[in-house]
């Protein structure tokens, strides 16, 4: 139990969202309790009030955790806490730190160093999309997936993936079993991205602002370096040819598959000139 002081705080006031919040908070080390004080940009270590208290809230929340008691107890079923009889619900010290270790969880950067921006990654996702939320097969066939998470799934190539996509991690005994939050499909679509990230810093000579780097991210990670490197797009811009030019031009040749144009391949193209040019 953490030496964490409640500061104008009454329990019976508490609903049952910021009771859970509570407990994570007072069961965690003290030390941890002072990580998350300063990811929440509070000075005052070691106190808990009214203020961190909600600011916890809506950082479990911008996490993709469900605070209330169904969504602590899907969290503990899905995390292999003990979460039967007299445990059901309860936060204790082992269940803290989980929430502990999910909430602050951050994925290594990459070897080349530099990574994709804010927008870059908010492109990647709408395009690479995430799928099963609900399970479609087995004993929970048809529910939700529980606390938020997502569940393995056959791409339409019968391939085992989870996420955005991402098929390393999972196998096909995965499949509608292994649950995992929205947090940890991020950080493995960033471990994803890495390849890409280094691919474009190697293969690009010129200094790129931080949209250009990560619209051609997007693009590498969608059709591979190899693409890249062969790409015009890649020689005009090491030659230092005019950049909006060069985005008109190139991004929009890159929307065939099959020999065939694909809506969504045009609309990723222009996504990706867009995000470049602004």
């Amino acid at each position: 139990m953490s030496e964490v002081t409640i500061q104008g705080l009454d329990r019976s006031d508490l609903n049952e969202v910021e009771n859970h919040a509570l407990d994570i908070l007072l069961n965690l080390p003290l030390a941890n309790f002072n990580q998350i004080k300063q990811r929440l940009e509070l000075d005052v270590p070691g106190v808990v009030g009214r203020t961190t208290l909600d600011k916890f809230i809506a950082f479990c929340q911008q996490k993709g955790l469900d605070l209330s008691e169904a969504g602590v107890n899907a969290f503990k079923a899905a995390n292999g806490l003990g979460n039967t009889g007299l445990l059901r619900g309860v936060i204790g010290p082992q269940t803290a730190g989980v929430y502990f270790d999910v909430l602050m969880s951050v994925a290594p950067p990459p070897s080349g160093g530099r990574r994709i921006n804010d927008a870059g990654l908010e492109l990647v996702k709408e395009f690479e999309g995430l799928h099963s939320r609900t399970f479609r097969s087995g004993p929970r066939r048809g529910q939700l997936v529980p606390n938020g998470g997502v569940t393995a799934y056959f791409d339409p190539v019968r391939v085992p993936t989870i996420g955005w996509g991402n098929i390393d991690s999972v196998t096909a005994r995965d499949v509608d079993v292994k649950v995992i939050t929205l947090l940890e499909a991020e950080n493995l679509l960033r471990s994803d991205l890495a390849s890409a990230e280094d691919a474009v810093s190697d293969l690009i000579t010129v200094p790129l602002n931080d949209n250009e780097f990560s619209a051609l991210v997007s693009f590498t990670f969608n059709l591979g370096a190899g693409a890249l490197q062969d790409s015009t797009l890649r020689k005009r811009l090491n030659r230092g040819d005019n950049r909006v030019s060069i985005a008109n031009d190139e991004f929009r040749k890159w929307v065939l598959a099959g020999g065939r144009e694909l809506p969504g391949l045009v609309r990723r193209r222009k996504a990706e000139r867009d995000l470049f040019l602004s």
